[in-house]
C-alpha cells in the first residue's frame, strides 16, 4: 500500500483541497469532472471496431462544417487584397481610459482589437475588456435602428430616423420656448471636441446643462485634490517610480484608475534580476488582485481604512494629523491589528522618501469617508517627498468627469418637476443607482426622456424614445486621457445598422431646431472633429506640412503625445494650510460582531455595460475563479459561524439584506476576507442588455446607499440570512487537481540575492532510452515570468478572440467543460484566512515527449519539426485518449457544436483559424497562425524570421509582459535567454515529458525564508 500523505497541501486551489475533502481525492483519481449524464467511455471492442473503419471516418470527418456557399468579389474594393489584414489604428471605447487600439480588418470587418504600441498609456497591451468588445460590434441583440417606447409597458416600436428626430426636437422645442430645463445626461466624456459639441448643443436653450455621472466614480478623488491642493484633477501614479507601494482599497491592477498602464508600471519594478524589487503592502478589507500580488497584506474593514491612513500619517508628521485620537496604539486596538504594524509600515515608507507612493480607492471605505481618505492619502505623499516624482499631477488624468452629488440632485429635480426633457447617453442610472435614490419613479415626472444607446437598457425602457447609436468601431471621435495625449477614433467598418453616432444625433437635433452655435452645422461629426483638430491641434504642433497630410498622419499613428517624450519632471504640490484638520472621528467596532457590505466592480464585467458579451461573462473572476455569476463573499470563519459554505460545485443560498434592498446570492468562501465583512461585485442581475447578460447574477448597486450627496459602496450595514436553498456555482478552479506533485516554486527576494536558484525544485533531463527530437530550424518556445503575472486574464480573451474559442455557458462550464485554450491557474498557500496568492498562465506546453501523441490511434496529435505539437482537426475522432493522458489537462474537447452561431457573431470569426465543430479535440498551438504567417512574409521578402517577427496573441496583449516567445535554437533570443536564467524551470519536470514553456520562479519580497 502506498504512503498516503495526509499533511496539507503546500498550494492549494479552493478550501475543499485545503481541508482534504473526499471529493477532491475522487477527483484527483479521476482527473476529470465527470458528471453521470456524462457518455461512457466504449469497450476495447467497440473501440477496435472504430478504428478499423478509420479510412471511413477520416474521409468523412467525424463532424462536418456545415456547408455555406461562397461567392467571389465581381469587384474587388479599393485597397483590399482577399486574405490580407488591413489595420486601423483607433482607440478604444470600453471605458473612458481610451486605450490605443490597432484594428485588424478582413474583407473589411474587424475581426482583432491589439494595442497600440506607440500610445503612452497602453504601450501595445490591451485589457481583457478592451479585447472582447469587437464581439460587442457584432451583437445580435444591437438595435437595429430608432424604436418609440411604451412608458407604460417598456415595450418598443421600431421607428425611421424622421419620426423620432421629429418628436426629439418637438420636445427640446417645447422647453426651450417654454423656459423649460433640458439636462444632457452622460457618463464621463473624455473626448475635447465631444465636450466643445455638447457645450455647443446645450447653449441654444435659455435653461440646459450637462451632467456627468459615472456608475463606480472616482470623483472624490478629484474632490480631495482640490481639498487638498485647491487643484481638482486626477494625477498620474508612477508605480514604476516606486520602491514602496502602499495601497488602501485601492487595486490599481484590476479596477482602480488605469489599471494598464499601472499593471505595465507595476511590472517593471517586480523583477529580481534587475537588482532590485518593489515592496508592495496591501490594506484592505476584500482580496484584490493588488492584495492577491502583494508581498504584505493587512485585513482591516473599510470603516478603518481611513483611521489607518491618519495613523500613518500621524506617524510620518503629516499634515497635522497627530490629534484626533488617530495614534497607531488606537487605531490597531480597535481594529484588531497586531503591535507595531502601522509603525513598521511607516518606517518603510520613510526610509523609501521620494521613491514610495501611497493609494487609496475612496469606493473602498463609507461615503461619509471617501473623501477625508483620499485627503490623508495626497498628505502622507506629500509629506514623503512623492510630489513630482511617483505623483504626477502636472498631466492631470481627463477621464474622471462623473459626479455622484450632481446625480443625486438631477434626481431630487426630476422628482420635483423641474426637468422638461432629459437626454442620456453612456449612462445606465436606472441599472447602476441604489434603490433607495428612486430614479425609476422620479423618471415619471419627466415629460420627455430621449435614450442615445445601442439596445433598449434599463433607462431607455422608461423614456420615449432611443436614438440607436453606434459601436465606437462604427464612430469618428477623438480622446485625451490625460493633458499631452491625444489620440484619434476612426470606424473600422460603416455601420452595421441604420444607427447613428451620438455626436451625429445631437448635431441633427440642432439644426432642426434652428437655434445655437451649430444650427449652421451642415456637415456631420466627422467634419466637426476634423474642423476642430484644424483650429485647436494642429497650430499647437508647429508642423510645417499641410493641415491635410498631418490629418492623414495623425489617422496612421492614432495618437499624438505632445511632451511624453521628453519625459519633463512633473512639478510638485504643497498642501494647503491647515492639513488633516478636519479629521473624522474614530469609527468604532461594530458591536457583536455585525457585518458590513463592500460592493465592488467586477474585474471581468467592469460596471456592467457589457453584460451581454459571453465571452466576458464566461472569464472566470481572477481571484475567486467564478464564472457567470456574482456571489456573496465570506471569510471561512465567518462562513463557519453563520453555517454556510460552498461545495462540490454548489453553494449555500443567503440573503442579505439592508434595510431599503434585498436580494439573494449564493454564498463563496473566500479566503483572505475580512471576517467582518460581506464582499459582492458588481455587473451583474442586468435585466435590459440582451439574451446573455439579463438575469445572470444579481444587481447589487441597488444594495448601495445614498447619503450626504455621495453614493456609498462600502461600509453598509447588512444583515445576511440563510435561505436553507443552494445552487450551482461555477468556480473552474477546483476541476482539476494535481498529484501532490510541486508546479509552483517560490523564493524570497533575500534568498534570492544569495542564491538565483533558490526556491527552484525542478528536477531536469532526466536520462531516457530514446534520443532527442532534432530541429535544425526553428524550434518554437515560451518563457513565463510568474513575477510579471498579474493574473489580470487578458492573455485568455485574446487567446479566445485570435482562435475562435467559444463560449460553452454556464450549464458546460459546471461539468468541467470550459473551452479555454489558456487558462490562469489560481493557488493559494498559508492558512486560509490570510493566505498568500500566486498565479500561473497554463496552457499546452508542446512537449517534445508529449505523452498525448503516444495514445492517439489515428495521428491527429503529431509533433512538428519545429517543435510544436499539432492537432490535426480532420484526423480526430474524439476518444480524448490525448485528454486523459496529458498531465497539464489543457486539452479542450468540442462536446457540442458551438459553430452555429447568430450571423452577426460569425462575423468576429478569424478567418486564418479553423472553426472546429463537435467530436473534435482542440488545444493551443503557439498561434501557428502568425507563425505561418510570418514564415511566408520571410520567404516574399528573402529574409530570416527575425526576434520579434512572431508575437502570439496571448503575448501581445499582455499588460505586464510576463509572456515571451520566441526561438528556443536561437541563442539570442530572449525567450532562450530565460531558459537559461536560474529560476527557469519546467512543470512536472519529472515526467520528463520535456516541456517548450519555461516557468520563472517567484520572488516575493518579504523577509522570511522560503518553505
Amino acid at each position: 500500500m502506498s504512503h498516503v500523505d495526509e499533511r496539507p497541501p503546500k498550494h492549494w486551489a479552493s478550501i475543499e483541497e485545503l481541508e482534504g475533502s473526499a471529493r477532491v481525492e475522487q477527483l484527483r483519481a479521476q482527473e476529470f469532472v465527470t458528471p453521470s449524464e456524462a457518455p461512457s467511455a466504449p469497450s476495447r471492442r467497440d473501440f477496435l471496431k472504430l478504428a478499423g473503419a478509420g479510412a471511413a471516418f477520416l474521409a468523412a470527418g467525424c463532424a462536418r462544417k456545415p456547408v455555406e456557399k461562397i461567392l467571389p468579389y465581381v469587384k474587388a474594393p479599393e485597397d483590399m487584397q482577399p486574405g490580407n489584414p488591413v489595420f486601423y489604428a483607433s482607440t478604444c471605447g470600453e471605458c473612458p481610459t481610451g486605450c490605443g487600439l490597432l484594428v485588424k480588418t478582413r474583407e473589411g470587418r474587424p475581426i482583432k482589437l491589439e494595442g497600440n504600441p506607440d500610445h503612452p498609456v497602453n504601450r501595445g497591451a490591451l485589457c481583457a475588456r478592451g479585447q472582447a468588445s469587437v464581439i460587442n460590434l457584432y451583437d445580435p441583440d444591437r438595435l437595429r435602428g430608432p424604436v418609440t417606447v411604451d412608458r407604460a409597458t417598456g415595450k418598443t416600436s421600431a421607428a425611421g430616423w424622421g419620426p423620432v428626430d421629429k418628436r426629439v426636437t418637438m420636445a427640446l422645442r417645447k422647453a426651450r420656448d417654454g423656459g423649460g430645463r433640458v439636462v444632457l445626461l452622460t457618463g464621463t466624456v473624455a473626448s475635447p471636441s465631444t465636450r466643445a459639441l455638447i457645450q455647443d448643443f446645450i447653449a441654444a436653450f435659455p435653461a440646459a446643462e450637462h451632467v456627468a455621472y459615472d456608475a463606480v466614480s472616482n470623483a472624490s478623488v478629484a474632490r480631495a485634490g482640490e481639498a487638498a491642493y485647491g487643484d481638482r484633477s486626477l494625477p498620474r501614479y508612477r508605480l514604476d517610480r516606486a520602491d514602496v507601494l502602499v495601497t488602501l482599497g485601492a487595486d490599481p491592477l484590476g479596477t482602480f484608475l488605469d489599471t494598464m498602464e499601472q499593471g505595465r508600471d507595476f511590472a517593471k519594478r517586480r523583477r529580481p534580476e534587475s537588482g532590485s524589487m518593489s515592496r508592495v503592502i496591501a490594506v484592505e478589507s476584500i482580496l484584490t488582485l493588488t492584495g492577491t500580488n502583494a508581498d504584505r497584506r493587512v485585513r482591516v474593514r473599510p470603516d478603518q481604512l481611513y483611521p489607518f491612513a491618519m495613523a500613518l500619517a500621524s506617524r510620518l508628521g503629516a499634515g497635522g494629523a497627530s490629534g484626533g485620537g488617530y495614534t497607531a496604539e488606537a487605531v490597531e486596538a480597535a481594529a484588531d491589528l497586531p503591535a507595531g504594524i502601522i509603525a513598521s509600515i511607516a518606517d518603510e515608507l520613510a526610509q523609501a522618501r521620494g521613491r514610495s507612493l501611497v493609494m487609496a480607492d475612496p469606493n473602498a471605505a463609507p461615503a461619509a469617508h471617501a473623501v477625508p481618505l483620499q485627503v490623508a492619502v495626497n498628505v502622507i505623499n506629500s509629506a514623503l517627498g512623492n510630489d513630482g516624482i511617483t505623483v504626477d499631477a502636472s498631466r492631470a488624468s481627463g477621464t474622471v468627469h462623473g459626479s455622484d452629488e450632481e446625480m443625486l440632485r438631477l434626481v431630487e429635480r426630476m422628482r420635483a418637476g423641474e426637468i422638461q426633457a432629459l437626454l442620456v447617453y453612456g449612462t445606465n442610472p436606472a441599472y447602476s443607482l441604489p434603490t433607495a435614490v428612486g430614479f425609476a419613479d422620479a423618471v415619471k415626472r419627466v415629460p420627455f426622456v430621449a435614450s442615445l444607446a445601442d439596445r433598449a437598457d434599463e433607462t431607455a425602457r422608461l423614456g420615449d424614445v432611443v436614438a440607436a447609436s453606434t459601436h465606437y468601431l462604427e464612430s469618428w471621435g477623438d480622446h485625451e486621457p490625460r493633458q499631452g495625449v491625444l489620440s484619434l477614433m476612426q470606424p473600422a467598418i460603416a455601420p452595421l445598422y441604420d444607427v447613428r453616432s451620438f455626436q451625429d444625433s445631437l448635431l441633427s437635433w440642432a439644426r432642426y431646431l434652428g437655434r445655437g452655435p451649430l444650427a449652421e452645422t451642415a456637415g456631420t461629426y466627422h467634419e466637426y472633429l476634423r474642423e476642430r483638430w484644424r483650429t485647436q491641434v494642429y497650430p499647437g504642433t508647429g508642423a510645417a506640412a499641410p493641415f491635410d497630410l498631418f490629418w492623414e498622419g495623425a489617422l496612421r499613428t492614432g495618437v499624438l503625445a505632445r511632451e511624453e517624450n521628453a519625459d519633463r519632471a512633473a512639478a510638485g504640490r504643497s498642501p494647503r494650510a491647515g492639513g488633516l484638520g478636519g479629521s473624522l472621528p474614530v469609527a468604532a467596532t461594530p458591536e457583536n460582531g455585525a457585518l458590513t457590505l463592500v460592493l465592488y466592480p467586477s474585474a471581468t464585467l467592469g460596471d456592467g455595460r457589457s453584460a451581454n458579451n459571453a465571452w466576458l461573462q464566461e472569464l472566470p473572476d481572477p481571484v475567486s475563479k467564478i464564472c457567470w455569476d456574482n456571489f456573496a463573499a465570506i471569510s471561512p470563519h465567518r462562513a463557519r459561524q453563520l453555517g454556510v459554505r460552498d461545495y462540490e460545485m454548489k453553494a449555500d443560498v443567503v440573503t442579505l439584506d439592508v434595510g431599503h434592498a434585498r436580494i439573494d446570492l449564493p454564498v463563496h468562501v473566500q479566503p483572505g476576507l475580512h471576517d467582518d465583512v460581506v464582499a459582492v461585485m458588481l455587473g451583474y442581475g442586468r435585466t435590459g442588455a440582451g439574451t446573455v447578460g439579463d438575469r445572470v447574477g444579481q444587481n447589487a448597486f441597488a444594495l448601495a446607499e445614498a447619503t450626504g450627496g455621495r453614493v456609498g459602496l462600502a461600509g453598509i450595514p447588512v444583515r445576511v440570512s440563510s435561505t436553507g436553498k443552494t445552487m450551482p456555482i461555477a468556480c473552474v478552479q477546483g476541476h482539476q487537481y494535481t498529484e501532490g506533485r510541486p508546479i509552483i516554486y517560490e523564493t524570497t527576494l533575500s534568498e534570492y540575492q544569495r542564491d538565483p536558484a533558490s526556491g527552484n525544485e525542478g528536477g531536469e533531463l532526466l536520462p531516457s532510452m530514446w534520443s532527442r527530437h532534432k530541429y535544425p530550424g526553428h524550434k518554437w518556445g515560451m518563457a513565463i515570468d510568474m513575477n510579471a503575472c498579474t493574473g489580470c486574464s487578458a492573455c485568455m480573451i485574446a487567446c479566445m478572440v485570435e482562435n475562435n474559442v467559444p463560449a460553452v455557458g454556464k450549464s458546460v462550464v459546471l461539468k468541467g467543460r470550459e473551452m479555454h485554450w489558456l487558462r490562469i491557474d489560481r493557488y493559494y498557500s498559508g492558512p486560509a484566512e490570510d493566505p498568500e496568492t500566486v498565479y500561473q498562465p497554463m496552457l499546452c506546453q508542446q512537449c517534445e515527449n508529449a505523452p498525448c501523441e503516444t495514445v492517439c490511434p489515428v495521428l491527429a496529435t503529431v509533433h512538428s519539426s519545429e517543435g510544436l505539437n499539432l492537432q490535426v482537426y480532420n484526423r480526430c475522432v474524439g476518444t480524448r485518449y490525448c485528454s486523459n493522458n496529458c498531465p497539464y489537462k489543457v486539452r479542450r474537447f468540442n462536446w457540442f457544436d458551438y459553430t452555429d452561431k447568430p450571423k452577426s457573431l460569425r462575423l468576429a470569426l478569424n478567418p486564418d483559424v479553423t472553426v472546429r465543430t463537435k467530436g473534435i479535440m482542440e488545444k493551443c498551438t503557439f498561434c501557428i497562425q502568425r507563425i505561418r504567417d510570418a514564415r511566408e512574409r520571410s520567404k516574399v521578402l528573402g529574409t530570416p524570421i527575425q526576434e520579434g517577427d512572431i508575437v502570439t496573441a496571448c503575448q501581445q496583449t499582455c499588460p505586464t509582459n510576463a509572456i515571451t516567445f520566441g526561438d528556443q535554437n536561437d541563442p539570442k533570443s530572449r525567450v532562450a535567454d530565460m531558459a537559461r536564467n536560474k529560476r527557469s524551470y519546467h512543470v512536472l519536470a519529472d515526467l520528463n515529458t520535456l516541456p517548450s514553456i519555461a516557468y520563472m520562479t517567484k520572488v516575493r519580497n518579504r523577509e522570511e525564508e522560503s518553505a
